[in-house]
């Protein structure tokens, strides 16, 4: 059984949420501890060694918040907050030093740079990098789209736009403490994609980037990390499914870094993959619905024996267990009921 671990759950308060709430999870429970009004916290990261985590508030006037968390009673103490330069934002990625912090602006079309101290106090926008592009999807490409950003070193930082089907790479100047665009290493993807989330296997030079408007997964051969390529892509769907209905949010690997798992809104699962001769070679598993409505996000327990399923849109989180031999969800727990849950975090 998993050990109890902290989480911060961010919630849209526009549709009912509460804004940010910690929770003690102990295998399939979840235990409310304490919960803080924010508006629209759509996600969530920690700080590499402080008790801290920041979130953004995906509003017009785009803001960062930071908070400590007491891992004794989970309580809640804000910090500070901060500007973050433009609209919308749907990301936040603290760096691998903690120092820096990188915001993507999905409805502003931006990304931008905050400084964050040990003590949590943050300072931004530093610089601001607006991005240019649109892809044939009409919906939802004719302008720029950044959904996410990714430390991959210490200094590099992938931005997938899903407007312009572009995965933008830059490099951190810290000295002049702005973000410089890297040609070279930035990467189209297939046209009317929608590049949205990426996640690293945890010892090999490798990534997995899910496409959200069709619905697929990309294995991203990093063994250069200045020239990135996409070596092969699947569809997160099984083959009597509608794509068009479906679109795909959240990536995440595995600890053991043996599967990948993608979740799929519209047909509301978890699609599983495995990589079978190296982190490169995945096949698909499983498609696994997951009983409730638009599987936002999730998360898989650090010890690997389950993942946690957020529903937006019918107010739960549902853990699952983890299959041993494939990795994706098997039994289903009992689903806590949380206003329209964006995120879920390990603390």
């Amino acid at each position: 059984m998993s050990e109890s671990t902290l989480a911060v759950v961010g919630s849209y308060t526009q549709e009912g949420g509460d804004g940010l709430s910690t929770y003690r999870v102990t295998g399939g429970s979840l235990t409310s501890c304490d919960s803080a009004y924010e508006e629209n916290p759509s996600f969530v990261d920690s700080h590499p060694t402080e008790d801290i985590f920041l979130a953004v508030n995906e509003r017009e006037d785009g803001s960062a918040v930071s908070y400590r968390v007491d891992r004794r009673d989970g309580s809640l103490h804000r910090l500070d907050s901060t500007e973050t330069g433009g609209a919308g934002p749907c990301h936040v990625a603290v760096g691998p030093r903690g120092e820096y912090a990188v915001v993507s602006h999905y409805d502003g079309g931006s990304v931008g740079l905050l400084s964050v101290a040990p003590d949590g106090s943050l300072a931004g926008p530093l610089h601001v990098r607006e991005h240019e592009g649109t892809g044939p999807n009409t919906d939802r490409q004719t302008a720029p789209h950044p959904h996410s950003a990714w430390f991959v070193t210490d200094s590099l930082v992938y931005v997938p736009d899903l407007g312009a089907d572009r995965v933008v790479v830059y490099e951190l100047d810290r000295n002049a403490e702005r973000l410089d665009p890297l040609p070279d290493a930035s990467f189209d993807c297939p046209p009317g994609s929608g590049p949205r989330h990426i996640a690293f296997h945890p010892s090999e030079p490798v990534g997995y980037l899910v496409n959200e408007l069709r619905p697929s997964l990309s294995v991203l051969d990093l063994s250069e990390p200045e020239r990135p390529a996409i070596d092969q892509t699947h569809s997160t769907l099984p083959a009597a499914a509608d794509p068009t209905e479906t679109i795909a949010a959240d990536v995440h690997v595995h600890p053991a870094g043996t599967h990948v798992t993608v979740s799929n809104r519209g047909h509301d699962s978890l699609a599983t993959f495995a990589a079978e001769q190296s982190p490169l070679d995945l096949v698909r598993t499983d498609v696994t619905e997951t009983g409730g409505t638009c599987p936002r996000n999730f998360a898989i327990h650090p010890d690997g024996t389950r993942i946690y399923v957020c529903h937006l849109q019918s107010d739960d989180i549902t853990p699952f267990t983890v299959d041993p031999k494939t990795g994706g969800p098997d039994r289903a727990e009992t689903r806590i009921k949380v206003g329209a849950p964006a995120c879920l975090h390990f603390m």
